[in-house]
């Protein structure tokens, strides 16, 4: 039988990878506590970040807010809601790397479009 780090760790990447809304850390202990009281808020936290550390998960560092985080790990992209925050995934297209990163030692490159999303169109009028 599994101990108890590593059956935390299963419930805490199938509560996120089950979720599909890219959440937060909090988001993803709300979650987790509804099942599983005795999980802590810091297990949670440290399991997620761990575990976008080692590449199991994705941790999307957004400017202005809380990091968001995805369990589907394969080449994607992403188009976030300006208006609600909502997120969702895009298929990946391909990106040319620049001929200079001005000094920078160039490792990933993420894409993240903006705009409206369904419900917030609607309310919108557009």
């Amino acid at each position: 039988m599994a101990d108890r780090n590593t059956m935390q760790k299963e419930i805490i990447h199938q509560t996120l990878c089950g979720m599909g809304c890219h959440p937060t850390a909090a988001m993803v202990y709300g979650q987790v506590h509804q099942n599983h009281p005795t999980i802590s808020r810091s297990t949670v936290y440290r399991v997620l970040s761990r575990m976008a550390e080692e590449g199991k998960i994705l941790r999307l560092d957004l400017a202005g807010g809380d990091s968001r985080y995805d369990g589907e790990t394969s080449p994607h992209s992403h188009v976030r809601c300006r208006r609600c925050g909502v997120m969702a995934d895009l298929p990946s297209t391909p990106v040319e790397w620049p001929a200079s990163g001005h000094g920078f030692l160039l490792e990933e490159c993420a894409v993240m479009y903006r705009g409206l999303c369904p419900g917030c169109r609607r309310k919108a009028g557009v």
